[in-house]
């Protein structure tokens, strides 16, 4: 049952984007979809208890810097796609004016590119999960941990694995990664920390 509501919020979000632009009510569906999503947040967040002291003064200081790391990351990638909108525009107009389809340099380069990206996006983002782990690590009790460790199934983690096999540091990263880096966990740990 603790998997239902991330995979229908899962489902709901995929398709969230395009509804507004679909049906008369599409926005007022996607208010409904984030307000899934926050109950599933506070489902998989109040389980552990937190005490305001770890909330204000150690997990989200973590989390704004984890934000600010991440703008400045989105930022360089911003840069770096402007640089090839220019070959984009060319295969592009090339298509339609002259009917030639979009050569293999510039479909290449384009590919590099965004490979390069997605790399260097997976690395940035284990880095960003290894320094919140760090601060979890020095801040959550056993109990919370236990909790953390206890969230998900193995087959939610990776549905490859064989059940006990996903080790209590991957279900950590999991955890940090799916719930304490989510934007809208931050809100809601902002609300928890000033009640």
């Amino acid at each position: 049952m603790k998997h239902l509501i991330p995979s229908i919020a899962l489902a709901f979000g995929i398709l969230a984007g395009a509804s507004a632009q679909v049906t008369p009510n599409g926005a007022h569906s996607d208010v409904i979809n984030m307000k899934i999503h926050e109950v599933d947040m506070l489902l998989q967040i109040m389980p552990l208890l937190l005490t305001k002291d770890q909330i204000n003064h150690k997990i989200v200081p973590a989390i704004e810097k984890a934000r600010d790391q991440f703008k400045k990351e989105l930022a360089f990638e911003d840069d770096e796609l402007a640089k090839i909108e220019p070959l984009a525009d060319e295969a592009i107009k090339n298509a339609y004016e002259k009917g030639a389809y979009p050569p293999r340099t510039i479909t290449g380069e384009i590919a590099g590119k965004e490979s390069k990206l997605e790399i260097q996006r997976k690395v940035f983002m284990g880095v960003l999960i290894q320094n919140m782990q760090e601060v979890l690590d020095a801040t959550l009790d056993s109990g919370q941990k236990k909790v953390i460790l206890g969230s998900f199934d193995t087959g939610f983690i990776d549905p490859t694995a064989k059940p006990g096999s996903v080790t209590d540091d991957k279900k950590m990263r999991f955890f940090i990664q799916r719930i304490f880096l989510d934007p809208t966990s931050y809100e809601i740990l902002k609300k928890l920390g000033n009640k």
